[in-house]
């Protein structure tokens, strides 16, 4: 009986700290596994953003949010199992991040399979708005993958969805 309270325990303290981290992790099926080129680490697994903080804790002050996607710069070069967090550097500012949401690793994927351009929607949805078109052969960073069919991507700029069948 002990054991188990101590996971029940255990399962809620994570749950208390969870919220802390913007919009929850949530992990896909997709696994990355292309070298990352830009340098850095990738923000992923969450929805939105993750927190950078002054020092390695949850408990820590927010400097600022880092949107899903972008890219911090490590500081110091230390080994990742031994610790929580990541020093980084995001636009110019220094703090904290959880590196359970950061992945040194992006994977670029064509677009493939149409006559010139495919769109970059706001929603996971073929009838929703349409925020920009990427022209056939170019590259966008999967970010995560998002309901059926669904890829969400960054494009020079812009996160949004784009239908798997048209990448590769």
């Amino acid at each position: 009986m002990i054991p188990k309270c101590i996971k029940l325990l255990a399962v809620l303290a994570a749950l208390l700290i969870v919220p802390t981290v913007v919009n929850a992790a949530r992990a896909t099926s997709f696994q990355p596994n292309v070298t990352n080129t830009d340098g850095g680490l990738y923000v992923v697994n969450c929805n939105e953003a993750i927190n950078l903080r002054k020092a390695p804790s949850f408990e820590a002050d927010i400097i600022m949010e880092i949107p899903l996607g972008e890219v911090v710069q490590v500081i110091d070069d230390f080994d990742a199992r031994d610790t929580e967090f990541a020093h980084v550097t995001f636009k110019g500012r220094e703090g904290w991040a959880p590196y359970e949401y950061l992945t040194p690793h992006a994977t670029f994927l064509t677009v493939v399979n149409c006559q010139e351009y495919i769109n970059l929607r706001t929603q996971p949805y073929f009838d929703a708005p349409v925020i920009t078109t990427i022209p056939l052969g170019e590259q966008v960073r999967f970010v995560r993958a998002e309901h059926v069919n669904f890829y969400y991507v960054y494009y020079r700029g812009h996160l949004g969805y784009v239908n798997d069948r048209y990448l590769e």
